[in-house]
């Protein structure tokens, strides 16, 4: 791909039809190779000495065509790169003035049009200017065009800045950023090309090689992890870098919400044979049937899930088109024509990915200084994290009868479809004009019952909501409301089996703690729709002892959704209906509630 990338740039700045080829030889200097003409210029005796240091005079010697970009003496400073290693002096300085094939400093070559420079290590300059007054880098070209037996060399007066990439950065010394660098290059592996490597011979029946050529990948980076090539010299991204200190705060923050224990116990409904009867919040033989997750390293999976969870909303591309206004050195929340940036998307492969409603606060309300300016974009050093949780590491849990239901008793259902504009876009926003729910209806005389799944449910308090579609979507158009009981079935923190009841009366007298009234009265502890509108009911508020995201599909706590109408008293079925429209049930984070509220 250089090579490639190298030969479309070499068109369209000079006049040769063969790159590998220079001009006959004109002069004395042009019948001797670049390595010659530095060295015994008097003009680049600290150029010669780094270049020599570096082990690159012997490629300089050879037929190979190269373009060099030469800074002067007395216009860059020497000292600053005595003090680097050779492999760092050589990535950094050497390679960043050198390039494969001939450039030539001829005509017009306008910043508009001519694409830049790619270096032998990766980095692109701007190549431009007009007749005699041309630049490399912003940096003047004093003398240009001197042809060697090998290429091209021009004087320039200065060094090219050399610009780390995001990934590059960071390995930089003193950066503040350790946490996080150390966590991404934890993926890193450095590995032998077979294909590219030049073999020797056999020895004791091991393949040797002459020349070995190494690559180096990060499997955090590819699709299955950030999905953002920050090592890549072609992309731009926003990089937000947590300071040390602020990266250890949100840890602790985000690793609460992932409370592991070795073992998770979990409700094994789909072996139940009855329904819980009349009497399910006091049942006691409930927790009988039950399953347990495979053992765990509960420390590992806690500390994993959060360090992942963490960098996975850190890296915006800047191509995106939620994310165009922030590739730029100065804090942008500026859209087109004074519209505001108000969305930010990250890169990780999750889908629908991660949209940030806050970018001001996460780009620049706790930024350190300037955007650092990289050779692929931009870092944001901060040292606060801004991301909200509930929009990364622990949203918000929706769920419903359609996709989640696990078991039903006493019950029938049907998949509706309901072509009704204004409700769907009341339940699901601008833009629906119908949507699908499962209705839930009596078997017989039988009062239905079900049960749902909650996946994914995290070790936070959530507030429950149960959202309740109107009578007018049912079979039964008669406006009655329909009593509903609601029963969680968790894991506790010692890794037994528990129960919690929510409850209708004692949810209204302030209390929310599990009252275990025995007997389901609905006139006790029923929760009551309002049947002529779309009713999202408040259920009370649970905090989950452990966490159950990352156990796999399989393992989950569980929710008992049934009615205490009794169907054999007409007092009873004349006033309520036994039919469940329930749209969804929704588990949000009460940080989130609490958040909206003071944000109004």
């Amino acid at each position: 791909m250089m090579l490639a990338a190298g030969a479309l740039t070499a068109a369209s700045c000079t006049d040769f039809s063969d790159y590998n080829e220079t001009p006959a030889p004109s002069t004395p200097a042009a019948s001797q190779t670049l390595w010659q003409n530095i060295s015994q210029n008097s003009q680049l005796t600290n150029f010669a000495a780094l270049l020599k240091r570096a082990g690159f005079d012997s490629y300089l010697s050879e037929a190979r065509a190269y373009t060099v970009w030469a800074p002067l003496d007395g216009q860059f400073d020497p000292s600053a790169y005595n003090s680097m290693s050779d492999s760092l002096l050589l990535a950094q300085f050497v390679k960043n003035h050198i390039a494969e094939f001939n450039y030539l400093a001829t005509g017009n070559m306008d910043p508009e049009t001519q694409k830049p420079v790619h270096m032998l290590n990766g980095k692109s300059y701007d190549f431009v200017g007009s007749e005699g007054n041309y630049s490399f880098d912003n940096v003047r070209v004093s003398t240009a065009n001197q042809a060697s037996s090998n290429g091209i060399l021009h004087f320039i007066d200065g060094a090219a800045k050399f610009y780390p990439n995001l990934y590059e950065y960071l390995a930089e010394k003193d950066n503040q950023i350790d946490s996080v660098a150390k966590y991404i290059k934890r993926y890193e592996k450095t590995e032998l090309n077979l294909e590219e490597s030049e073999k020797g011979p056999m020895v004791n029946g091991m393949q040797t090689y002459v020349d070995s050529v190494m690559i180096t990948s990060n499997s955090l980076l590819g699709r299955n992890g950030i999905n953002a090539s920050i090592d890549n010299e072609d992309s731009t991204y926003t990089f937000v870098m947590p300071t040390n200190s602020a990266y250890e705060k949100t840890l602790a923050k985000v690793k609460e919400c992932y409370k592991f224990i070795p073992t998770t116990v979990m409700q094994d409904i789909e072996t139940l044979t009855k329904p819980y009867g009349k009497n399910a919040a006091g049942d006691k033989d409930r927790n009988k049937v039950q399953k347990k997750a495979s053992t765990i390293n509960a420390v590992y999976m806690q500390d994993s899930l959060a360090r992942r969870a963490i960098i996975q909303n850190l890296v915006f591309s800047n191509n995106d088109a939620y994310n165009k206004f922030i590739g730029q050195r100065d804090p942008v929340t500026e859209g087109p024509e004074g519209t505001r940036l108000d969305t930010l998307r990250t890169t990780t492969n999750i889908r629908p990915r991660t949209l940030l409603s806050n970018p001001d606060e996460v780009l620049n309300k706790y930024m350190v200084g300037e955007p650092i300016e990289m050779s692929n974009g931009y870092g944001r050093l901060v040292d606060s994290l801004a991301i909200l949780p509930w929009e990364t590491y622990c949203p918000e849990v929706v769920v419903s009868p359609m996709r989640n239901m696990v078991k039903q008793f006493t019950a029938k259902t049907t998949g509706v479809n309901v072509q009704w504009p204004e409700l769907a876009q009341e339940l699901l926003g601008p833009g629906y004009e119908d949507f699908r729910y499962e209705l839930i209806e009596p078997s017989g005389k039988n009062t239905p019952d079900f049960f749902i799944a909650l996946p994914n449910v995290q070790s936070t308090t959530y507030n429950f909501y149960c959202v309740v579609l109107p009578a007018a979507v049912g079979v039964d158009q008669r406006p009655l409301p329909t009593p509903m009981n609601f029963d969680l079935s968790y894991c506790d923190a010692k890794g037994a089996l528990a129960n919690y009841h929510f409850s209708a009366k004692y949810l209204a007298s302030g209390e929310s703690k599990d009252q275990n009234p025995g007997t389901l009265d609905l006139n006790n502890t029923a929760f009551m729709n309002d049947p002529e509108k779309l009713d999202t009911m408040y259920l009370g508020q649970f905090t989950f002892p452990v966490n159950y995201r990352g156990l796999g599909d399989d393992y989950y706590p569980s929710l008992y959704i049934s009615s205490p109408v009794n169907a054999f008293l007409a007092a009873q079925t004349d006033i309520y209906q036994r039919e469940f429209r329930i749209f969804a049930i929704i588990l949000r984070p009460v940080e989130k509630d609490e958040y909206e509220a003071n944000n109004k």
